[in-house]
């Protein structure tokens, strides 16, 4: 086996066709590498945190403690005086975000789309204008440049089809395969070492291109980098698996490209696209329109309560004496947290089904190599959708702690001191990624049994 190793190498090297097939790869990759990982230590050095879910209590303790010279109604409606200049903001609210993962190199783009920081303070943040995000074009956001997960899902394919198809056909077409199963009793042998040369020339490209891009990522991991590599691995096994069978069909190498670029459209395109359907088909994402909607009318209902919501606020609370002539700040303090309790349900619903959805199709991404690798990317970079409902869920707890410290305050006028500040909530940090060993079983599995397949029909390629 050690000879036709060899000899094969001697072909694909000698092949130039081979060799610019590889370095078109190696050099699209290592481009989408080196954007991608530099884009990642860019965004986490802008991040206002860092591996922790929050650290904007313990970096706002100075601010906060001189807020504690302020009045509570200035304290509600003064902005605060961040070091360097930061964003103005309320003196009793914070920022939260969601931590990036070892693996943001892989889907870093997506991560800036998201929108991963929360600013949590006694207003609604869901119909606060104060809290909206940036303005940006989605149609630019859309064709902007690719992530290495996904560059690397639609490239690494198309580099085996360019590399395999016709090994055989090509050789039968010109007559020279029936010399070959003249001289070897076992020509199958020669096929499998082809593929593996040509399975090695790709993950050395593979590897080495995802190896640039945690290696520029200032915040990657060891954990991410593993799991990741280890998936390429596997991935491009499976392809090179499914090039193999096609080697066994009796049709020209022309029909063979076509048929594995068919094979590629459907796995990369068509299946993600149809499990999206069934997932929306098993539970339907909800009308955005209908929850503006229902926000509105919830707003309505809570501006023309307020009085009675200010009133039962302090019912709750006897220990805090009632204004007679409350500021509009605190008149309208409970109306606002009311708001936020029936808001926040209709907005944690769409946050709920992409869980849901993410979830089926993880399930179901042994259909297809491409989703797989981009659902490996959004786990590892920390941006999957049950991450991020968690985050949501997290927060909003966090959100409430953070009420009860400054509301009383607020509602009666009662100024807080600088140790009061010591005593801020905190929260612990979230979960790793823990399905992406289960999706790379899954691929696994895939690979071994078409490599059962491709075993059980070796014989086949002994026919001339």
């Amino acid at each position: 086996m050690t000879g036709l190793l060899q000899a094969e190498w001697l072909r694909f090297i000698r092949n130039p066709v081979n060799l610019w097939v590889i370095a078109a790869f190696f050099i699209l990759l290592a481009g989408s590498a080196l954007w991608s990982g530099l884009a990642a230590s860019e965004f986490r050095a802008n991040a206002s945190c860092g591996p922790e879910f929050i650290r904007a209590a313990a970096k706002d303790a100075n601010t906060l403690q001189d807020a504690g010279k302020l009045t509570p109604t200035e304290m509600h409606d003064a902005p605060a005086t961040g070091k360097g200049g930061d964003m103005a903001k309320p003196a009793d609210s914070t920022t939260v975000c969601l931590p990036a993962l070892g693996g943001l190199a892989l889907n870093v783009r997506q991560m800036d789309l998201l929108g991963s920081e929360l600013r949590l303070s006694t207003r609604s943040r869901y119909t606060d204008g104060r809290n909206s995000d940036q303005l940006f074009n989605p149609l630019l956001r859309e064709l902007g440049l690719l992530d290495f997960a996904s560059v690397l899902a639609l490239l690494l394919p198309l580099t085996v089809i360019a590399l395999t198809y016709g090994l055989v056909q090509e050789d039968r077409e010109r007559g020279v395969w029936r010399l070959v199963c003249a001289q070897m009793p076992q020509p199958w042998l020669l096929v499998f070492a082809a593929l593996v040369v040509r399975l090695g020339m790709i993950l050395v490209s593979a590897l080495v291109a995802s190896s640039l891009a945690f290696m520029l990522d200032s915040g990657s991991t060891l954990y991410a980098a593993t799991h990741w590599l280890v998936f390429v691995g596997v991935f491009a096994g499976v392809w090179i698996m499914v090039s193999g069978l096609f080697l066994l069909l009796p049709v020209s190498s022309g029909a063979a490209a076509v048929g594995l670029l068919g094979v590629w459209l459907v796995t990369t395109f068509a299946v993600p696209a149809g499990l999206s359907w069934a997932a929306n088909d098993m539970q339907t994402m909800p009308s955005r329109l209908t929850a503006i909607v229902d926000i509105r009318r919830v707003q309505a209902q809570t501006a023309k309560q307020q009085a009675e919501l200010l009133s039962a606020w302090y019912q709750m609370h006897p220990d805090i004496k009632s204004l007679k002539e409350p500021p509009r700040e605190i008149a309208g303090l409970p109306a606002n947290l009311e708001l936020d309790s029936k808001v926040r349900p209709l907005m944690y619903r769409f946050d709920e089904v992409r869980k849901a959805h993410f979830e089926f199709m993880e399930r179901w991404s042994a259909l297809s190599p491409a989703l797989a690798a981009v659902l490996t990317a959004d786990r590892l970079a920390g941006i999957d959708a049950p991450r991020y409902a968690e985050y949501i869920q997290a927060a909003n707890q966090f959100e409430d702690r953070w009420r009860a410290f400054f509301v009383p305050g607020i509602m009666g006028k009662q100024g807080m001191s600088p140790p009061d500040y010591e005593q801020l909530p905190v929260v612990k940090a979230l979960p790793r990624a823990d399905m992406v060993w289960t999706v790379i079983l899954r691929q696994s599995l895939n690979g071994i049994l078409l490599l059962l397949v491709l075993i059980a029909l070796r014989k086949q390629f002994g026919k001339p």
